[in-house]
This record gives C-alpha cells, sequence and structure tokens, in this order.
C-alpha cells in the first residue's frame, strides 16, 4: 500500500527533502512489513515461556484419570533413577567448571540450605502437625515428620534453577550436600522430633550418589570439554531435556498419590493443609532471608527451590523400611511433592524475570 501511494510522486510534492527522501521511505516501508512477523515473533516467544506450564497443568489429570502409566514407572525401580541421572548429565554438560569450583566456597549459603532443610523444616512441620492432627489418630505426626527429615528434592530443584536462569553450579552443591548429609541428619531429625531411631543402609547411599548423581555430572563435564563447541546450535534442545522429565515425574508422582488420596477425606485435606503450609513457609523464609542478605538473585533462586522442596525416593524407603505400620506415612510425602512442584515452576516465570535483569 505504501509503495503504491507513492509511485509516480515527487519527493517534494509530498513535502520530503531530496535528501531524506529514500532513507524515510524504506523506513515507512520496512514497518509495515514488518508488522506480520513481529506477531508471529510475540507468539513464539509466549509458546517458548509457557508451554512448560501448559503441559505442567494438563500432567494433573493424566495422572489422576490414566494413572497406570505413572505406577508402572515407579515399580519397574529404575526408571526414575535412570531419569534423574539423566538429568545429571544434561547438567554436568552445561555448567561452567570454573563457577562450580568457586561457588563450592559459598559457605554462607551452604549454611542457610541446610538450615532450612534440616531445621526450619522440621521444627516448622512439628508445629503444623500438632496443630492440624486429629484426637484419635497416632499416626499424623509420625507421618508428616518422615516427609518433613528428608533432604532436598535430587532433581527438580536443580532443574528448575536453571530454568529461572539462576546459580546452577550452587544448586548442584545444595543437592549434593543435602543428600549425602541426610544419613546422618535425617535420623537425628526424626529421634529428636518422635523419639524414632532409624538407620539408613550407607553403603546403599553412598552407592546411589554415585551412580545417580556423581557419576552422571562427571560423564556430562567430559563431554563437554570435547563437544561444547559443536553442541551450541542444539544446546535449547538439550537444555529441554530436564523439563520434559519433571513432566514425568509429575504425571509419575500424580498417578502415585492417586490410590493414596482415595482413603479418609479429612486426612487427606489435614495433610494438604500442612503441606501447602510448610512449602509456603519455607519459600517465604528463604527468599526473605535471601533478600536480607542482599544475596545476587541467581544464588537466591537456588537458595528458595534447594531449600524448600523435599525428596520422594528416599522417604518412601525410609516409610516402607522403617515405618510401615504406618498407612498414611506416603501420604505426606507424595501431596508435598505435588504442591512443590506446582508450585515451584509456577514460580520460575517470577525468578526468570529477576535473574534476566541480574544478566542483562
Amino acid at each position: 500500500m505504501v509503495r503504491k501511494f507513492f509511485v509516480g510522486l515527487a519527493p517534494t510534492e509530498i513535502g520530503l527533502d531530496d535528501a531524506l527522501a529514500p532513507t524515510i521511505l524504506r523506513r515507512l516501508v520496512g514497518c509495515v512489513s514488518e508488522q506480520p512477523d513481529t506477531k508471529v515473533n510475540r507468539l513464539d516467544s509466549f509458546v517458548s515461556r509457557y508451554w512448560f506450564l501448559a503441559m505442567l497443568v494438563l500432567m494433573i489429570p493424566a495422572g489422576l484419570w490414566l494413572p497406570e502409566g505413572g505406577r508402572a514407572i515407579k515399580e519397574t525401580g529404575w526408571i526414575t533413577p535412570v531419569l534423574v541421572g539423566l538429568m545429571m548429565a544434561v547438567s554436568g554438560f552445561t555448567l561452567d567448571t570454573g563457577k562450580l569450583h568457586r561457588q563450592a566456597a559459598n559457605f554462607g549459603a551452604i549454611a542457610l540450605v541446610l538450615l532450612s532443610t534440616y531445621c526450619i523444616a522440621p521444627a516448622s512441620a512439628y508445629g503444623l502437625a500438632l496443630w492440624l492432627q486429629p484426637v484419635d489418630n497416632p499416626h499424623f505426626l509420625t507421618a508428616v515428620m518422615i516427609m518433613a527429615a528428608q533432604a532436598s528434592s535430587l532433581a527438580s530443584a536443580l532443574a528448575l534453577t536453571v530454568l529461572s536462569r539462576g546459580n546452577q553450579e550452587l544448586a548442584l552443591i545444595f543437592t549434593l550436600l543435602s543428600s549425602s548429609l541426610t544419613v546422618v541428619l535425617t535420623p537425628l531429625v526424626l529421634q529428636v522430633s518422635i523419639g524414632s531411631s532409624v538407620d539408613f543402609p550407607l553403603d546403599q547411599m553412598i552407592l546411589k550418589m554415585l551412580l545417580v548423581v556423581v557419576v552422571p555430572v562427571a560423564l556430562g563435564q567430559a563431554l563437554r570439554r570435547f563437544f561444547w563447541v559443536r553442541a551450541k546450535p542444539v544446546l535449547r534442545g538439550i537444555r529441554l531435556v530436564p523439563q520434559w522429565i519433571i513432566l514425568v515425574f509429575v504425571y509419575s508422582g500424580f498417578s502415585v498419590a492417586t490410590g493414596q488420596i482415595n482413603g479418609d477425606a479429612d486426612i487427606v485435606l489435614r495433610i494438604i493443609v500442612v503441606s501447602a503450609l510448610l512449602h509456603a513457609i519455607l519459600l517465604a523464609w528463604n527468599f526473605g532471608i535471601s533478600v536480607l542478605l542482599r544475596m545476587d538473585s541467581g544464588t537466591g533462586t537456588a537458595l528458595v527451590f534447594c531449600g524448600s522442596q523435599k525428596t520422594l525416593p528416599n522417604g518412601i524407603y525410609l516409610w516402607q523400611r522403617f515405618f510401615s505400620d504406618n498407612p498414611i506415612g506416603a501420604l505426606p510425602l507424595a501431596l508435598y511433592h505435588l504442591i512443590q512442584l506446582i508450585a515451584d515452576t509456577l514460580l520460575v516465570p517470577f525468578f526468570e524475570r529477576r535473574n534476566q535483569s541480574r544478566i542483562q
């Protein structure tokens, strides 16, 4: 339309200087022709930003209505560790080795995440459980404390930190330390809170950490040395792998929880309230500490996710091995796991915006 309108007219006839006319006309024509591209770019940006949230929402009804697939994943016993190992390998490949070494000396942040995981979480959960436990249910407090005494999530906290463009090197260190110290600190928390004595199989825990975390991260770092430059064109696709794995975890978690939720509605509601309040307390605590201490946004993001989440597999093992007579022992583990995945995924855009301003 612009070209057609100006055909046959001299620049002076439309009030333009001869020297400036070509430049101005090119800009006018360019503006008109670029409008469709701008709309396409906006749509592409919207899809790339929110597809994960949309898929996460879809996993909830999928797990509730089609739970067989998710239960099969759990029952195999090997699919979940393999997926966690794959996520760790991708993280190792994308991690900056130099930054990883430097973040290992961030003792203040490391102490804060351990404080949140093994002190703030159990103390808050204990108070909430005493407040909301039914009078005639002796299993409620124990079930809640089994969940509250667990280490930070092995995979999702790291993956969400990466999605939020937070300090992924520090998040990996948080995950490794929290999971390694669980053999000592989880039994201590349970002994102090409910007087129960448990003994983790140390050799099995060490072997699991080596196979699921240490070896995949080391493999990813080794591959980075040889293939980092070649992989840059497909790096965006590689970084999508943890997101798809989290979706599998959410689907599997809802599938397993479906059987647990079919119990006493009053107990289920109470545990949902305890789990939601506990996670809100931990999120607020860790975010507040990061702001109060003026941490950079990347470090604060890692602290929020790693200091507020709880691992599911270790808790299930603990329940089956030492508290199998507790009929609701797995319920707080399953419900807290689902709440943390949904709530923290919804927080990703907020932390991504904070970290984006830091990067820029």
